[in-house]
């Protein structure tokens, strides 16, 4: 069956503010279809997608095709920083190879690691909520969570405070070719100089030529662990690094706890379970990114034809796993539109992925994410809406640029 041209609104910006009752719509009429602002298959239904992220017939391996897509007609040799980079890192390998770099990183996402790093955050995050003046009434809770990770990214992952106005703004003009089906504002020859500069610093700092890292840290602890690696390259962990400082800064832990406080703000209730159960502080971040997951959906490639819920997919086309649909199928999450902390198989969104391609970030994102509101609620337990909030356009990386709450 060839691709239909029938248009679909998935890649239509004005969905982003509430995407939802779009997707529960297609998802009855059209579960899988083609999205031609995506040029990929949308996927929406839960199972599908769980399936998805488990079948090796999809390859995370698709960055060659994501070049082609932006840069169409500007082939790059395979000894570019790019292929290098995108080839050796585990967002986008497959098989023995992404075994082998996953493997590679464990001395930083250890049971005794995630200890240090809980203790840390909690302490980054009770020094962010106090650092809102006594007397404030109202504030832009976008900009507060946007602090969140950056601290973070200091005192639990390892990069120097002083190098954070490099880093950073990298980063951010990165995400630009990063993220999905927008235009493309950075031009090749950028990119290509900004993944060379970010593997340059990378290096340095695994040599300690650059500013200090902090010791407990994920990149102290992967640094430390280099003279015992037997199945990859110093190269591939400087690519390791480079795509760490990528997901670090990138919009996704930042709009999970925005859209988190926005939650709150519109269920107080909820707010009184958080402070009144233990299971429900636990189950915050659960239930945070499945109601309003930020990375809405991921993205997978064909290496052979096959079927998704009847619909024939060709080898070589893309296909759009809607994570943020399959987080609210009812077939799975019983009023699947309620933010309820209470909710029993909070922990079944797809948010994170599955099968070996899952976030190895996950639990540090869910210590933010928990140590965030515990301190938070514990201090304005009658947070409100005190106007409307502004979403930026991107629906892959779904955020609030503005989000205005009152204090109480």
């Amino acid at each position: 069956m060839s691709a239909p041209t029938a248009a679909s609104p998935l890649a239509d910006p004005a969905i982003v503010p509430d995407p939802y009752p779009v997707y529960a719509g297609l998802a009855l009429r059209e579960p899988v279809h083609w999205c031609e602002g995506l040029s990929a298959w949308a996927v929406l239904k839960h199972a599908d997608c769980a399936a998805a992220l488990r079948d090796p017939r999809l390859k995370a391996e698709r960055m060659e095709e994501v070049l082609e897509a932006k840069f169409p007609g500007q082939p790059l040799p395979p000894e570019s920083i790019y292929h290098r980079f995108t080839k050796n890192t585990m967002m986008y390998t497959d098989a023995a190879r992404h075994d082998a770099l996953r493997r590679s990183t464990q001395a930083g996402f250890t049971g005794a690691a995630h200890e240090h790093y809980s203790r840390v955050i909690e302490r980054v995050a009770a020094d962010l909520v106090a650092s809102i003046p006594r007397r404030a009434k109202e504030l832009d809770a976008a900009a507060l969570a946007a602090e969140l990770p950056v601290r973070s990214s200091v005192h639990a992952f390892g990069v120097p405070e002083e190098d954070l106005g490099f880093v950073i703004p990298c980063v951010d003009t990165l995400m630009t070719y990063w993220s999905g089906p927008q235009d493309q504002p950075v031009e090749l020859d950028r990119l290509l100089a900004l993944l060379t500069d970010l593997h340059a610093y990378a290096l340095e700092l695994l040599e300690g030529k650059r500013g200090e890292v902090l010791p407990g840290t994920v990149i102290a602890r992967l640094a430390a662990a280099q003279d015992g690696l037997t199945e990859t390259t110093p190269e591939q962990t400087v690519h390791q690094l480079v795509l760490l400082f990528i997901a670090l800064f990138a919009p996704t832990t930042p709009g999970s706890v925005s859209s988190g406080m926005l939650a709150f703000a519109r269920h107080p209730h909820q707010i009184a379970r958080f402070l009144a159960d233990p299971a429900c502080v636990d189950n915050t971040a659960n239930e945070v990114v499945r109601f309003n997951a930020s990375n809405q959906f991921t993205w997978r490639v064909a290496t052979t034809d096959l079927d998704i819920a009847g619909t024939r997919i060709r080898q070589g086309q893309g296909v759009a796993l809607f994570l943020g649909a399959a987080n609210r199928d009812p077939d799975v999450f019983e009023r699947p539109d309620v933010f309820d902390l209470d909710r029993p198989n909070s922990g079944k969104h797809l948010s994170y992925g599955l099968g070996m391609h899952s976030c190895l970030g996950r639990q540090i994102a869910h210590l933010q994410i928990k140590w965030f509101f515990t301190a938070l609620l514990t201090r304005f337990p009658g947070i409100r809406p005190a106007g409307e909030p502004v979403w930026n356009p991107n629906l892959e990386f779904r955020s609030l640029r503005s989000l205005p709450l009152r204090l109480t």
